[in-house]
């Protein structure tokens, strides 16, 4: 039974992180993931990959979900990924009612407070960049607009 479920949330993350039905518009529904699920999203290959972290009791991370929302949506269609995930305690219903309000456009994934031990978080929000599996560079607190957005260029021109 473990492995059904476990083959169900990778189907279910597959499936919100290639895009989904969902318009621009709408926000997304936030799933708990697996680690299995989630050490295979973050380990593709040919990929780049922006990771956030974040939490519903952490006012920059809520601050600075808009601007990563139109960073997501400037700069998708030229190869960009990006994932959410929080580390709540209380699972996806502790970030849901944020994640509505902004309309928030790509996928966020419930992992907890396993995520602290698991990606040696000292601090959020924090931005994981991801190059074909590999952490390439860590963005550590609230960063101006400007910034991220000169941030995601670089890593989208970046050739590894």
């Amino acid at each position: 039974m473990k492995r059904n479920k476990i083959f169900y949330l990778a189907v279910v993350a597959l499936l919100t992180f290639v895009g989904g039905s969902k318009s621009a518009l709408a926000s997304v529904t936030i799933v708990p993931i697996e680690e299995a699920a989630l050490d295979e999203l973050l380990g593709a290959k040919d990929n780049r990959l922006v990771v956030t972290f974040v939490a519903a009791w952490c006012p920059p991370c809520i601050d600075e979900l808009p601007i990563l929302n139109k960073l997501y949506h400037k700069y998708k269609g030229k190869g960009l990924k990006m994932i959410g995930i929080t580390i709540d305690i209380e699972g996806p219903r502790a970030m849901q009612p944020i994640v509505d309000k902004l309309k928030i456009g790509f996928p966020i994934y419930a992992y907890g407070e396993k995520s602290v031990k698991k990606f040696k978080l000292n601090a959020i929000p924090m931005l994981f960049f991801i190059r074909d599996g590999v952490i390439v560079e860590k963005i550590y607190g609230r960063r101006p607009e400007g910034d991220l957005n000169s941030a995601f260029k670089k890593f989208l021109k970046s050739s590894g």
